[in-house]
């Protein structure tokens, strides 16, 4: 990708009563979501820090440490334009290990089961929370790894998904091994990008809600258009700005 020809965005955006203060470069061509991601994740995670400080300062520590895997073995939704990037990840690695992460997401799918897979394919009957939560909880009982965990780490934590990202809790960290509305107390995000990118596979932030369980990346094969890369991060930035 030209380096070359960017144009540079000042942004200001204020949550949770502290500011994110940035300079963005952003390249004058036409690009996937896929492409702009990694500008995206970078902004998810600051405003996912913010909300870890705030919390933090009213004495409520992040559970969360390396080396626990148990949300890990959550139904983690994912974008269209992540999926996208997780399986061109994928690609990219040496064959060996490419080998090896293909193998792993072959094992889940067949320790989830047909029946649950076949679910899984068509995400759109999921409609309101009761559902989501229904679906979420058989999968969690299942116990079946990210295809990522090697040694309960991450093995892409730089390239998570957002949902990934958004997911910290302040409750005891055995709590997550039976998580349950009652048990776990996630730290409130302002705003979970996330939830924009679900929306955002038209460049814009206006297409109905989609996404698919990442142990379902690998299988994506849904178009993805190209759109002014400038005129697609002022329209997420709007987004978030709401």
């Amino acid at each position: 990708m030209p380096t070359d020809d960017r144009i540079g965005f000042k942004l200001e955006l204020t949550l949770c009563d502290r500011t994110i203060e940035a300079e963005v470069p952003i390249p004058n061509q036409s690009m996937r979501v896929a492409d702009l991601l990694p500008v995206l994740l970078s902004f998810d995670n600051a405003v996912v820090g913010m909300a870890a400080d705030k919390s933090e300062s009213e004495g409520l520590k992040i559970s969360c440490r390396e080396g626990c895997g148990a949300c890990c073995r959550q139904l983690v939704p994912i974008s269209d334009a992540e999926a996208v990037y997780l399986a061109e990840l994928v690609a990219a690695l040496p064959p060996e290990r490419q080998a090896r992460v293909r193998e792993r997401f072959r094992e889940a799918l067949a320790a989830l089961g047909e029946s649950l897979v076949e679910r899984l394919r068509d995400t759109s009957e999921f409609k309101d929370l009761a559902q989501r939560r229904e679906l979420g909880e058989e999968y969690f009982r299942r116990g079946v790894a990210c295809p990522f965990l090697e040694e309960e780490r991450c093995t892409i934590y730089p390239h998570r998904p957002m949902t990934c990202r958004e997911y910290l809790v302040t409750s005891p960290a055995e709590n997550c091994q039976k998580p349950s509305p009652e048990t776990v107390r996630p730290v409130p995000i302002p705003i979970k990008l996330s939830q924009i990118l679900y929306q955002f596979g038209d460049g814009v932030g206006n297409q109905p809600t989609r996404w698919i369980p990442l142990v379902l990346a690998l299988e994506f094969t849904g178009e993805q258009r190209c759109f002014p890369a400038p005129e697609m991060f002022k329209n997420f930035v709007s987004r978030i700005r709401g």
